[in-house]
């Protein structure tokens, strides 16, 4: 007897493949799919620096800045996506976010001092007045609000910086948002130009730096990002009245004046304003004017905020404000958007803000102590924040700011 296989012949009559071959197929997809999103979101959380040098050096060149833009953001939704489920089904935030060992509880206001009463009450106290703000469902966490001192060698018994945390998202417990404070009246900012951020596509790096004459001075006291790539959206940057990129129109503007006073305006063009300015740095819209959050943070997508990301997208971001009574504050934390940096800002105080760097590797809060001659040891803000002190001291291919003693 004969015996015939039985084949599947494909014609024109039966194109398709048999459903269960269909079946794998779908489901091989599915699973390579889920991996590529697995692996992605893994990589961001936990080499946010692999990650991050990625998309700078391979995914740009290769595939574009708006595409790699679309990747990025996509990635980024998919592990907020996975801390809501998260936390919805138990997990609970954890408030133990700061590195332990420069920071006190606030300390009572010093005693006066022979022949320094005066400067001891009127400039070397900060508000610490506790912050009163949780939109939250959710239970404040411990230790919400307060402040508490930042003790470095160089303060001597000096109030000239502090530290709290917020938690500005109503929907996300984890957004928890460190905030630091500076006395400007003991304080003078000020930045360097990254060898080769933001000026170097258009032929002007910095040095990158932190000057060596600071460095031995014994007075370096921090130092923190600043703001996004040239092709991220152009924002300006002048330092000691080199152009590094041009200004623009319309942009919250961060302004250190010669005699160390700071201010943030939306720039018009007024040559007046900097005339006597030291550091002029942009990026993006003001988030925070007249005490106010501002409509900036609820519209606009790329052409508004930048290639790096919509103001949507909750990622690590950062940001800079300033008080009525001049002093400086500095916010930062996970799954935020640029709403809520805002709202953050605003209850520390701040009368005007704009939003610094964004994403895990980029944003960075350093303290420097000095150790023997023209050395440092230098801590992180937070335990989960990249460390730039060597970067900032050696040399570092993106501009920061940085703080001394007057």
């Amino acid at each position: 007897m004969l015996r015939i296989k039985k084949t599947h012949l494909w014609t024109k009559n039966h194109d398709s493949p048999p459903k269960s071959k269909k079946r794998k197929i779908i489901t091989g997809s599915l699973v390579s799919l889920a991996t590529v999103l697995l692996v992605g979101a893994s990589v961001i959380a936990f080499s946010p620096g692999v990650a991050a040098n990625m998309a700078d050096s391979v995914l740009r060149p290769t595939i574009g800045s708006k595409a790699t833009v679309a990747l990025e953001a996509f990635f980024f939704s998919i592990s907020d996506f996975v801390k809501q489920i998260t936390y919805q089904f138990g997990a609970k935030p954890n408030a133990d976010i700061f590195t332990q060992t420069t920071t006190t509880a606030p300390a009572p206001q010093p005693a006066p001092i022979a022949g320094k009463v005066k400067a001891v009450v009127d400039t070397h106290v900060l508000n610490l007045t506790t912050i009163d703000f949780h939109p939250g469902a959710f239970a404040k966490l411990p230790g919400e609000g307060q402040w508490s001192l930042l003790q470095l060698p160089q303060f001597g018994l000096y109030q000239d910086m502090a530290r709290t945390f917020v938690t500005p998202d109503p929907k996300r417990s984890y957004a928890i948002t460190s905030v630091v404070k500076m006395n400007m009246q003991d304080l003078r900012l000020s930045a360097v130009a990254g060898t080769e951020q933001p000026g170097g596509p258009i032929g002007n790096g910095g040095t990158g730096v932190i000057p060596w004459s600071v460095q031995t001075s014994g007075k370096l006291v921090a130092a923190f990002n600043g703001g996004f790539q040239y092709k991220d959206g152009r924002f300006g940057m002048i330092v000691d009245q080199k152009t590094y990129v041009p200004l623009q129109l319309g942009l919250g503007t961060l302004i250190v004046h010669k005699d160390g006073k700071i201010g943030i305006e939306t720039y018009n063009g007024n040559q007046a304003d900097i005339a006597d300015a030291v550091v002029v740095r942009q990026n993006g819209p003001s988030i925070v004017e007249n005490g106010q959050v501002t409509d900036a943070t609820a519209g606009g997508g790329m052409a508004r905020w930048g290639l790096t990301v919509t103001n949507s997208m909750y990622t690590w971001r950062s940001g800079i404000g300033v008080t009525k009574d001049g002093n400086l504050l500095y916010a930062v934390g996970p799954s935020l958007n640029v709403d809520t940096l805002a709202a953050a800002l605003q209850a520390a105080g701040a009368v005007n803000a704009i939003q610094l760097d964004i994403n895990p590797y980029w944003v960075r809060f350093v303290t420097f102590q000095p150790k023997g001659t023209n050395t440092y040891t230098y801590q992180s803000l937070l335990k989960d924040m990249q460390n730039g002190g060597y970067s900032y001291l050696h040399g570092y291919n993106k501009d920061f700011f940085y703080l001394t003693m007057k």
